[in-house]
């Protein structure tokens, strides 16, 4: 028993320089371009840019993207996409396990389907977002014809037999009342249109000032903080960070040697095996975790090849960081929080199901 725990704090001591050196750079990248992503993702190409910064192994951007759309400057695609790409501590230890046979491959695999299912599923939810406002729309201007023409049909049957002069200047009067209610309504429609986001009313909307400027990183420290001293953000916060990712990997390990040692690897591989579809849904509840060390538990398991790959990529997906958990902090609107993360979860399940089989043997 002693030397499991013995090899299973060796092992995790060797990721410890890596990781450090990995957080430090991450440290560098977050605090040069948070803001950039805040402005980034508020222009139109907003689902790209989400997908792009969300592969950047850091759940604070889950959490910037969590806190704009709650003050509704941001869509409902673009979140999307920043859960989805967003991978929390797997890059960070698939980077540091890089001397391993085939990592190489799962890295560059596991970033590629999250960017690339980032944007289709971002993309398609604005779309279908907007359809379904166009239709309501349409629907609106179509029930305005049809009162105005009613009311002239109204109009022409009380007025009919009068030749007075007067009752034509009133039916002309009225029609052009009605013609002027119809266009104030249809150019109201449109400049809603223009000025509500594409994800629905919110409890609340913030001011463009009060966008957030300084946010949380996953220990807890603000970012764009421009009282703390280099040591503290470049330093003492990845290294905080480190501690508490090597101190995950440590349960994990020591767990994982235990069951070896008392059941035995083969016993493990074939029971996971054995589970077949039940596989990814297991691991992508496991993703619903919100915490960084839900992420470490996959990630140890897809790196000692007892989940695949579907599996894997399902629960991370799900997983985004601490997006979710921010969004029912700082949204208000309960079922829309609880809609978003049960669609974001049919996702993960179809896409973890879907490569499970896809790529059976493969990676």
């Amino acid at each position: 028993m002693w030397d499991v725990l013995l090899d299973a704090f060796l092992d995790t001591l060797k990721l410890s320089w890596v990781l450090l050196i990995f957080y430090i750079l991450i440290e560098f990248v977050e605090q040069k371009i948070a803001v950039k992503m805040r402005d980034k993702l508020k222009s139109r190409y907003s689902v790209a840019v989400g997908a792009g910064f969300g592969i950047v192994p850091q759940c604070g951007f889950s959490v910037l993207a969590s806190d704009l759309y709650s003050k509704s400057q941001i869509t409902l695609g673009a979140l999307l996409a920043v859960f989805i790409a967003t991978s929390d501590e797997a890059l960070p230890i698939l980077f540091s396990s890089i001397n391993q046979d085939g990592v190489w491959l799962k890295l560059l695999t596991l970033i590629l389907s999250k960017f690339v299912l980032a944007l289709i599923a971002g993309y398609a939810t604005d779309f279908i977002i907007k359809l379904a406002k166009r239709k309501k729309k349409e629907a609106q201007d179509n029930t305005d014809k049809e009162r105005i023409d009613e009311n002239h049909v109204q109009f022409q049957t009380t007025a009919s037999g009068q030749a007075r002069v007067g009752d034509e200047m009133s039916r002309d009067k009225i029609d052009n009342n009605e013609s002027q209610t119809l266009t104030a309504r249809v150019s109201q429609n449109s400049h809603c249109e223009e000025e509500e986001h594409e994800h629905g009313e919110h409890s609340h909307v913030e001011d463009e000032e009060e966008a957030i400027d300084i946010h949380k990183g996953c220990c807890g420290h603000h970012i764009d903080d421009a009282k703390e001293s280099n040591v503290k953000k470049y330093l003492l916060h990845p290294l905080l960070h480190t501690l508490k990712i090597l101190a995950y990997i440590l349960v994990v390990n020591v767990v994982m040697g235990i069951l070896v040692y008392y059941i035995g690897e083969e016993r493990i591989a074939a029971f996971m095996a054995k589970s077949g579809g039940l596989q990814p849904l297991l691991v992508t509840l496991v993703g619903l975790i919100p915490n960084c060390a839900s992420s470490v538990i996959i990630t140890q398991l897809f790196l000692a090849d007892t989940i695949s790959f579907g599996s894997c990529l399902g629960g991370l997906i799900v997983n985004a960081g601490l997006g979710i958990a921010y969004l029912f902090k700082a949204n208000k609107n309960v079922k829309q929080n609880l809609a978003i993360t049960a669609g974001l979860f049919v996702f993960a399940l179809s896409v973890a199901i879907v490569f499970h089989y896809a790529l059976a043997g493969l990676i």
